[in-house]
Order: C-alpha cells, then structure tokens, then sequence
C-alpha cells in the first residue's frame, strides 16, 4: 500500500513526522511548507496525495484547507507504529529531552539525518541513532531516555552527555568530534530557536557556543 511507503520523498517523511507528533492539530499548507522548511509546492503536491490515500482529512475555514491526519483509516495503526519506529524517533526524543532538567542543547548527527535530508551517509534498518546532549545534565537521565527508546523502536541510542564548559573547551582547541559532528547536517532537538526537529540544519561550532551565552 502506498500509504505505508516512508521512502516515496523528502517532503513525504517530513510532513507525516510533523502529523504523528500531535494527531489532532490541523495544518494548513502554508503552515506545513513553513513547518518542514521545503516549498509550498513540494508541500501542495504531497498533500494532495496523501488526501487521496485517504490518510488526510481536509476542513474548510472559510476560505482555508486545513488538513489533519484521518484516524479512521484502515492502516493508520500499522502506519503509526512505522512511524513511531522511524521518522518519529526525532519528535519522540526532542519532547523526551523537553521533560528532562538541565538540557541547554540537545540534537542528532549521522546517518539519521539521511531520513530527512541527502547527506553524507544513509540510515538503513540496522543503523543506530546518535545523539549529544549538552548542559547540566544527569547523564543517569539520558541513560534512561536512552534505554527506553531502544526498547520502543529497536534501534539503539548513542549518546553524548557534555557540560557546556567542556564543549565550549572542546571547541576552543578544535576537537576533531566536534568536528566531524558539525560537518554535516544535524536535526536540533532543544535550544535551538525557531528550528524543528524534522528540519535538518547547518551550524558551526561557534553557533554553539552562541546558543550556549544565551540566559538559560
């Protein structure tokens, strides 16, 4: 069925991503495109596809379409645990890390990124998710994050847990990780400003260290 293919398009997984992170909400296009950082037409075309599939209802506002996810339909179980596996890891953990004390920064790097945008490598069924977490953190808190989500989505979470005087240090004398992390795209998942988590994003690491001067 063409409504559980999560590898038809860019634009495809990261509008149902933004879908299964609140069921409920409805969106209308210029939202999504906003949303998901891609075209309005790229968005339109989507859309309209998954509203013939069945798996978007549309409401009329007046003059506006607003789209939410159809609950009703016949697949949307098996879609939502696929997604829950998948491109929902991103949303799950930012909204974990949300409830957790202490995070300044937190986002993915590697070959997770793939899922929403080209980059240097590709995530495949048997790849693991990597994930750094700065700030005041009990690393004990991420552990159990960390745990929980492999047991969720069978893929498991490596972490790296760094006070942000040490990444600020890290930075200072140009770590090679810090390095090879911020060569590529990386998806924010706390303390980045107006950025979501289904949006691969560029940054250096003085961005970083500019995130971290801000008042917690």
């Amino acid at each position: 069925m063409l409504v559980l293919d999560l590898s038809r398009s860019e634009a495809r997984r990261r509008l149902l991503s933004l879908f299964f992170g609140d069921p409920a909400r409805e969106y209308h296009l210029r939202d999504l495109a906003r949303l998901i950082g891609m075209s309005i037409g790229a968005v339109q075309n989507v859309v309209g596809k998954l509203e013939r599939e069945g798996l978007l209802k549309r409401r009329a506002l007046g003059n506006l379409a607003l789209f939410s996810l159809n609950q009703q339909h016949p697949l949307y179980g098996e879609l939502e645990a696929l997604v829950a596996k998948t491109i929902g890891i991103a949303p799950q953990l930012a909204r974990a890390l949300a409830a957790t004390g202490g995070v300044r920064l937190a986002f993915i790097y590697g070959s997770y990124v793939s899922v929403f945008s080209k980059s240097g490598s590709v995530w495949t069924a048997e790849s693991d998710v990597d994930l750094l977490v700065i700030g005041d953190v009990d690393p004990r808190a991420i552990s159990s994050i960390a745990r929980e989500f492999d047991a969720l989505t069978n893929r498991q979470i490596n972490y790296t847990v760094l006070a942000g005087k040490e990444l600020a240090e890290k930075i200072s004398k140009r770590d090679s990780f810090i390095g090879e992390v911020l060569a590529n795209p990386i998806l924010p998942l706390a303390g980045f400003a107006n950025a979501d988590c289904t949006t691969p994003v560029r940054r250096m690491p003085r961005d970083l260290v500019k995130l971290l001067e801000r008042p917690a």
